[in-house]
């Protein structure tokens, strides 16, 4: 019988019960009750119909297979129960196209109106740097006030993905709901950037992994950001291959199984409000991983879907991330 995650938060406190051997009368230590916490692999797996776009719901454990590395994993923790979410939206400040102009600004501030109660938000900005303009709260009328004086358009600066992303996954690990679900939205016009900024595309990424957020991209399309995408976008990605330092966002979103969706600005609401109620109804799967060494090193995951769902379904897209970086080994002191 599989166990029910609900908030992971509860699950971490009830490790003991179900994984920690103990001797008979004798509590696991607190050393054991951090050491699983530290070792369980949490995975949110979203399916979707890829013909019309549909979530699947009404799927059981045994609809899911996740591999490590390619070693099958069993999962023993099961959820799909709607979890709070940490939503860090992190805006593009930077270049000619302004992507958070005054009717995106109130369409977000709708959207984040339309948030559960135990949700919380935090707005940063970034272009050449990155700032945090409001931490993470769940008063609406601040976040709106917040919104509504976000910092004017940088012209003359770069668009800095890597350190954006870097930046929010760290300040994403403050998050006061850590038995939840953690997003970070990004609102900007390009999918791909130039990147001259002291954080490596791989550090980014570690730092996004071990945060457990899920990042999405907005990509608002008006007349100057599909300008912008075409002659800097579009051509930053093809030449990344070729060594370019540069930062993608389209990697972000496909390394942790997020969206990348372009949204005219009146419909920026109801995109965001999308984005955000797929987090929170994704499927939640969690086990320890057959390979204990922790040695600080990115393993890849792979979910696959039982054949008998897209019998039933049709063909089934799983949106999930590709891979975690493992917690090291604590040093022990001497």
């Amino acid at each position: 019988m599989y166990k029910a995650l609900g908030l992971f938060i509860a699950l971490a406190s009830t490790f003991s019960h179900f994984t920690v051997s103990s001797a008979p009368g004798q509590s696991p230590s607190a050393d054991d009750s951090l050491r699983l916490r530290a070792d369980l692999v949490l995975v949110d797996v979203l399916p979707v119909q890829k013909k019309t776009g549909r979530i699947i719901g009404n799927l059981s454990p045994d609809d899911f297979t996740v591999f490590e590395d390619g070693v099958k994993q069993t999962v023993p923790y099961f959820s799909k129960e709607k979890l709070p979410v940490s939503i860090v939206v992190l805006v593009d400040r930077a270049g000619c196209v302004n992507p958070f102009n005054e009717q995106i600004r109130a369409a977000t501030i709708k959207a984040i109106g339309h948030l559960k109660p135990e949700d919380e938000v935090a707005i940063m900005t970034f272009s050449n740097k990155v700032a945090l303009v409001q931490p993470f709260t769940r008063d609406r009328n601040l976040i709106a006030d917040k919104i509504t004086n976000v910092e004017r358009q940088h012209r003359s600066e770069q668009h800095y993905f890597n350190a954006a992303i870097y930046e929010a996954s760290e300040y994403m690990k403050k998050a006061a709901n850590p038995g939840g679900r953690r997003a970070i939205i990004v609102l900007t016009s390009l999918e791909a950037s130039i990147d001259f900024s002291k954080i490596s595309e791989k550090e980014a990424l570690d730092s996004v992994l071990e945060s457990g957020a899920v990042v999405s991209g907005i990509l608002v399309q008006t007349v100057g950001g599909r300008i912008d995408q075409g002659i800097r976008g579009k051509p930053t990605s093809w030449l990344r291959h070729l060594g370019l330092r540069s930062g993608s966002l389209k990697m972000f979103v496909e390394e942790t199984g997020g969206e990348l969706v372009g949204a005219p600005p009146q419909q920026i609401d109801a995109t965001m409000n999308r984005l955000v109620d797929n987090i929170s109804q994704s499927y939640s799967l969690a086990y320890t991983p057959t390979n204990t060494a922790r040695d600080g090193k990115r393993r890849r995951i792979r979910v696959e879907i039982s054949p008998d769902v897209e019998k039933r379904e049709g063909k089934t897209g799983l949106l999930t991330r590709r891979s975690y970086v493992i917690a090291k080994e604590p040093v022990a002191k001497k």
